[in-house]
């Protein structure tokens, strides 16, 4: 006896085939998971960076960050990196932010300028909802100098 596909009923096949699946549910250990591996993939590509910099002989002095690169791929990142500031905590937080990046000298004060030129590009209408901005946290602020790392290797 040979089974056949097409003696089957295609949606009594699909409705078992979702009773077979549980339904995808990603719960709040699994988020917290996931946060986790991205916030240790950041703090490997600063060890990365750190390890090529030693590599080449040269440790970076403070500020970390003199100027903005001219390259093209530097300009992606600093919208990136001001995207995400700005959709997080609003202009103000972001800009506290930077001075704050600024008066710990991760960045000097010609990169601040520049910085802050930048981010008055961005928009902060309709970004928040009816939560309003929030704080930046630690892994907020490391993410900050894992972008600055970048910036200040290329």
């Amino acid at each position: 006896m040979s089974i056949k596909p097409a003696n089957y009923d295609l949606r009594e096949l699909r409705r078992m085939a979702d009773e077979d699946e549980p339904p995808l549910d990603i719960a709040a250990d699994d988020e917290r998971a996931a946060e986790d591996l991205l916030r240790l993939g950041q703090r490997e590509e600063l060890l990365k960076l750190q390890t090529k910099l030693l590599a080449s002989g040269s440790l970076p002095e403070k500020p970390y960050l003199t100027g903005l690169p001219t390259r093209y791929g530097a300009e992606v990142i600093v919208f990136e990196w001001l995207d995400f500031l700005v959709e997080k905590a609003g202009f103000e937080n972001t800009g506290n932010a930077l001075s704050y990046y600024t008066d710990v000298e991760w960045v000097s004060e010609s990169a601040y300028e520049s910085l802050r030129s930048y981010m008055y590009g961005f928009s902060e209408t309709d970004r928040f909802g009816s939560t309003g901005p929030a704080s930046l946290d630690t892994s907020d602020h490391v993410l900050s100098l894992v972008y600055i790392a970048r910036l200040a290797s290329l």
